[in-house]
């Protein structure tokens, strides 16, 4: 069995009973980043092989823990925060077990991006994921462009450093009036949740810089809220 476990994404309170049981139970833990995956472990006071399986090691190790499934192991996969998959590594031992017959069951938990959605203020009957653009000013603007008639609310990461750099392109690309919302730090002490327009909102950050975890929700053109 692989049993796909989401874990919290800041608050260590938020892991499930589930998960724990899971953690304990599994033969190993395939984890995204080591270093993340024993500090998890060792906040919850478990002991257990860590597999770090990522961009570079996927592709050697894919074949190795899809022999230990079929051999009747149990593997537990987690990512660095949250609920694994989404712009995560991954999906291709997903897709591969399941081809396999292997049973792949969820332990469903915190998400960022649900976290964000439900605190944002915007239309939520329909939204869509986008995930990570380009790192690349001219592609990045250039996705926005693609985005900018998009109907319903969307949903965009990136990495840290990189939240002014986005917010700048989302502004001069979409409008000053467009709705957003950058969630900070969800579930920690110093969380920090931004509404506003773009204008208001890159204002606040050139004001207020940031440089953490974010998710930033987006409203559709002609938004009804």
């Amino acid at each position: 069995m692989l049993s796909i476990v989401s874990t919290p994404i800041g608050n260590p309170d938020d892991i499930t009973l589930r998960a724990l049981n899971i953690l304990r139970a599994a033969d190993a833990i395939i984890c995204e980043e080591r270093r993340a995956g024993a500090r998890l472990l060792a906040q919850y006071e478990i002991e257990k092989e860590l597999i770090e399986l990522n961009e570079h090691t996927e592709r050697e190790l894919n074949p190795e823990l899809l022999a230990r499934l079929k051999s009747g192991a149990h593997l537990a996969l987690i990512s660095d925060h949250g609920t694994p998959l989404l712009a995560d590594p991954g999906g291709r031992l997903v897709a591969d077990a399941l081809r396999e017959n292997i049973s792949v069951t969820a332990i469903p938990g915190a998400s960022s991006l649900l976290a964000a959605l439900v605190v944002s203020g915007l239309p939520l009957t329909r939204f869509r994921f986008v995930g990570l653009l380009s790192p690349k000013k001219e592609t990045r603007r250039a996705e926005l462009r693609e985005l900018k008639t998009e109907r319903d609310t969307w949903i965009v990461i990136d990495a840290p450093y990189r939240l002014s750099a986005l917010l700048a392109d989302l502004r001069d690309v979409i409008g000053d009036a467009r709705r957003v919302c950058v969630a900070c730090n969800l579930t920690m002490r110093d969380e920090n949740i931004v509404r506003g327009s773009l204008a208001q909102t890159v204002a606040h950050f050139e004001k207020h810089p940031f440089k953490g975890e974010f998710v930033i929700i987006v409203a559709g053109k002609n938004s009804k809220f």
